[in-house]
């Protein structure tokens, strides 16, 4: 296993950023992100990444130059056009717009229309959290999930996310697509050439299938917990797109798989200002009142630890940062040392 100091990670992902012509201050949002997302250990949703996104600026799918609009906006709410710019760059920009209106209003909703894939929706969730805030942060995505009773691609994970500050620098937070399982864990078991559980895909018949291989030609996700995860992903559907202008269903893009075309993407982030609802020290109070309830609920036999959502994640951050470092996948390795090569960069593994 390679390993990667956290602030060489970080400026190899700048400098990779300002060779595909990104603006300083857009590759610096943008490495923060996918830094930030790696050490609370979501590996999928970091610099793994970054080679696709400057692939697809190099395909014309993205503009490195691209400045974000915001088109309509008033006191609590706010519609921005990404005009193809990353996906992290116009993300990053609506939760902030999102806190500052709350700070006034007290709840702010901001939309995104033609944005792009924009990594873990938890770091955006989590921006309102550092600010006192709950926050929400979601997105609609290219379809790989059949509805209950349909047998084909219709609408996407659609990745929803929350986030509550706990005190202590942490929150509680929750970051999930709405499929049954993500893909990649099919795609792991095609690698290693396992069946799996009859409740991840349907077959092209809409019925549940173990066979792995099905996948993506011949078979949908299933959604997260059938109807219910469903009705959660058409909510995310109306928030991020219908509401925003932005692509619908069939009409996003895959990012990565089409990287000349548009992926179209929306986003959806509201701000809820808690200490203009009930005094702020209450607040914490009573949600730390909660929470160790939680971790005190009775445990099932060789359980040692209740986790709070978000708890794992805020202790692999927290060892991260402590020891400066990251311990990198092979997928990880071989998709940055590729864009080191393409790049003229060099990564500075050991």
């Amino acid at each position: 296993m390679s390993k990667i100091k956290l602030k060489s990670l970080h400026a190899f992902a700048v400098d990779a950023l300002l060779h595909a012509g990104v603006r300083e201050a857009d590759a610096v949002t943008t490495a923060d992100v996918l830094v930030t997302t790696d050490t609370f250990g979501v590996l999928t949703h970091g610099t793994k990444n970054l080679r696709g996104y400057i692939q697809k600026i190099n395909a014309g799918g993205l503009d490195a130059a691209a400045v974000p609009t915001i088109e309509r906006q008033g006191p609590a709410f706010a519609m921005i056009n990404a005009n193809k710019s990353l996906g992290m760059v116009v993300g990053s920009m609506a939760m902030r717009l999102a806190i500052e209106k709350a700070k006034t209003c007290g709840i702010a909703y901001v939309g995104v229309r033609g944005s792009c894939h924009f990594g873990a929706a938890g770091y955006y969730a989590n921006l309102a959290a550092e600010a006192g805030m709950l926050g929400l942060a979601m997105s609609n995505a290219d379809p790989v999930i059949a509805p209950p009773g349909g047998r084909s691609k219709t609408i996407g994970t659609n990745p929803f996310s929350f986030a509550a500050p706990l005190g202590g620098g942490r929150s509680i937070f929750l970051d999930v697509a709405l499929s049954q399982v993500a893909a990649l864990k099919v795609i792991m078991a095609q690698e290693k050439g396992q069946p799996i559980p009859d409740s991840w895909l349907v077959d092209e018949n809409g019925q549940p299938t173990t066979d792995a291989f099905l996948f993506p030609k011949r078979a949908s996700l299933q959604p997260m917990a059938a109807h219910k995860g469903y009705g959660l992903a058409v909510l995310v559907e109306l928030l991020a797109s219908v509401m925003t202008g932005a692509g619908i269903l069939s009409e996003i893009a895959s990012w990565n798989l089409d990287l000349s075309s548009e992926n179209n993407a929306g986003h959806a982030f509201i701000a809820v200002d808690i200490a203009q609802l009930m005094d702020y020290d209450r607040y914490l109070a009573r949600v730390n009142q909660m929470a160790d309830e939680l971790h005190k609920a009775p445990k099932a036999s060789g359980v040692e630890r209740i986790f709070l959502p978000g708890e794992m994640e805020w202790d692999k951050r927290d060892a991260a940062m402590a020891s400066g470092e990251l311990t990198l996948t092979d997928a990880m390795v071989d998709s940055l040392k590729a864009l080191a090569d393409e790049c003229w960069l060099k990564l500075e593994l050991y």
